[in-house]
């Protein structure tokens, strides 16, 4: 699976409460919209196309234009969005959708299964050539599909107008999921030809609470509610979204009341939170993700599982999470994050033990006379720096040498791709809320490389864990079945696991309602309003 493993969180996530909830629209709202939000984005959101999308503030743009079949609400709950129902069969293999009946999209065109349809079997056609295309590769027929051997996908078809059938090739218990993510988003099937040309995708006519009014690329764009829209009407009557790739030139903004919301980083989080004016503004979000120096466990040193254990018991997390997060953090003993299936509160971690951390380095062939010495390949950014010289600096106390070797980020991705990096900092922000999207993509010997593990693990009784464990149907026994996989990973310590932070925000006093959730691409703002 091609998981965009790579991800920055979305800076200016906005709020959202339930959309179409499985037993039909939600009317919490149904008046008009007043006030404009101010937010920003880090780069420009290019691709507004949601099979061929890759970007966080792309992603972040097409929530609130598109809808899917499903989607997750406030309290991560898997909920009907485009899909008024929907049951599985007794294999698990065949999903059938209940559409509702008075959807319609930006351009007035009325919704039915043939937009399904086309817009879920376009995601596997090879001209396309979507780099999401891993979200329907479970599809019965999708391989065929995407090498070009048939004209449309043999597992998705449309029963009646307002039903369709997807079926799997094998039985997949996170497949309702995937069907959350932006690649599953719905286009209007009767544009296809201004579809296919990509200019449709200027201001795109989705389904969704908001429709892009003006756009000036590199500059920001403007959303406007849309009324027509089948569910709960947004609170407010535009966003905009400025485009500000400088944290520094964001913060400026803000502080001259430009802005409605500030992303906060450990550098300049404790300014803000000292500042009373500021401080009761201030969210503490859980976020869905993992932090870890990786190790080639394929290249020596790292190909000793004694001396990857020991980097493990030679770094005080603790400290350091107190020192740059100030508590707002949970060392990773695994690589599961709180709050997701499979994550257990149980499960051991090394801890800081550098007695034997020293004694495993001594058997491996490391000591005072050899001493452990090894680069850790990262981003140029103050805020990898922040974290690797405070590593850097822990393992110097016990004679391990770190060099640091700051790259470009795109050079990043490519060396440690390719095997070349010997060991790396990264993090791993979750695309849906089960364990299988911690695991199988980070340590499947199937995914090396761009895949995911980029740790380059291998083991084939974990391959064959995770393949038995993601066609368990109870949630409850896929949750142990994800735990017992997560802690042998762990066991052989492919990474120097760090922790799993939460992401902060800062709003403005304008601010009246918002809310958060740590899957960026289910933000829709319909519960945000402002006062002016």
């Amino acid at each position: 699976m091609k998981r965009i493993l790579f991800s920055m969180l979305l800076i200016g996530l906005i709020a959202f409460t339930a959309n179409l909830i499985l037993n039909g629209p939600a009317q919490t709202n149904t008046s008009e919209g007043t006030g404009v939000f101010s937010g920003y984005l880090s780069s420009e959101p290019s691709n507004l196309d949601p099979a061929r999308g890759v970007d966080v503030n792309e992603a972040s743009v097409q929530a609130k234009i598109f809808d899917g079949l499903v989607r997750y609400d406030e309290s991560m709950k898997l909920v009907g969005s485009l899909a008024e129902s929907w049951s599985v069969n007794s294999d698990g293999k065949e999903y059938l959708f209940k559409l509702h009946q008075n959807v319609f999209f930006h351009n007035g065109q009325k919704l039915t299964a043939d937009d399904v349809v086309f817009s879920l079997d376009r995601v596997l056609a090879p001209e396309v050539a979507s780099p999401r295309s891993w979200v329907l590769e479970k599809v019965e027929g999708a391989q065929e599909r995407m090498k070009g051997e048939t004209t449309r996908v043999a597992g998705i078809r449309k029963v009646d107008d307002f039903t369709v059938s997807i079926k799997l090739s094998s039985p997949f218990a996170p497949f309702m999921s995937l069907l959350t993510m932006p690649a599953c988003y719905v286009l209007p099937h009767k544009s296809a030809e201004a579809i296919k040309d990509k200019s449709f995708f200027e201001k795109p006519a989705g389904t969704g609470p908001f429709k892009i009014v003006e756009r000036v690329r590199d500059s920001y764009v403007r959303l406007a509610s849309y009324q027509g829209y089948a569910g709960p009407k947004p609170r407010l009557a535009e966003i905009e979204l400025r485009i500000i790739p400088e944290n520094m030139k964001a913060e400026m903004e803000f502080e001259s009341g430009n802005l409605d919301l500030l992303q906060l980083y450990p550098s300049n989080y404790e300014r803000f939170r000292s500042d009373p004016h500021h401080s009761k503004r201030i969210h503490d979000i859980p976020a869905m993700n993992v932090f870890y120096v990786g190790f080639n466990n394929q290249k020596a040193p790292f190909d000793d599982v004694r001396v990857r254990k020991a980097l493990n018991m030679l770094i005080d997390r603790e400290k350091i999470i107190n020192a740059v997060y100030q508590g707002r953090a949970v060392a990773a003993n695994g690589s599961i994050p709180p709050g997701i299936l499979g994550f257990s509160k149980d499960a051991k971690g090394y801890g800081y033990n550098p007695v034997e951390g020293k004694k495993l380095l001594k058997e491996a062939g490391y000591d005072k006379s050899r001493p452990l010495t090894f680069d850790i390949y990262q981003k140029s950014a103050q805020a990898a720096f922040e974290i690797t010289r405070l590593i850097q600096g822990e393992l110097k106390k016990h004679g391990v040498v770190v060099n640091l070797k700051p790259m470009e980020w795109s050079a990043l991705k490519d060396s440690i791709n390719k095997g070349e990096a010997p060991a790396f900092y990264l993090s791993w922000f979750g695309d849906y809320p089960d364990g299988e999207n911690f695991l199988y993509p980070l340590f499947h010997s199937n995914n090396w490389g761009s895949g995911g593990n980029r740790a380059r693990f291998k083991s084939e009784e974990i391959d064959n864990m995770i393949e038995e464990a993601v066609k368990i149907q109870d949630p409850d026994l896929r949750a142990q079945a994800y735990d017992r996989i997560n802690r042998r990973v762990y066991d052989q310590a492919p990474w120097l696991y760090l922790w799993h932070c939460s992401e902060s925000y800062l709003t403005s006093s304008d601010v009246s309602n918002i809310d958060f959730s740590p899957l960026f691409f289910c933000d829709k703002a319909l519960t945000l309003s402002v006062k002016h």
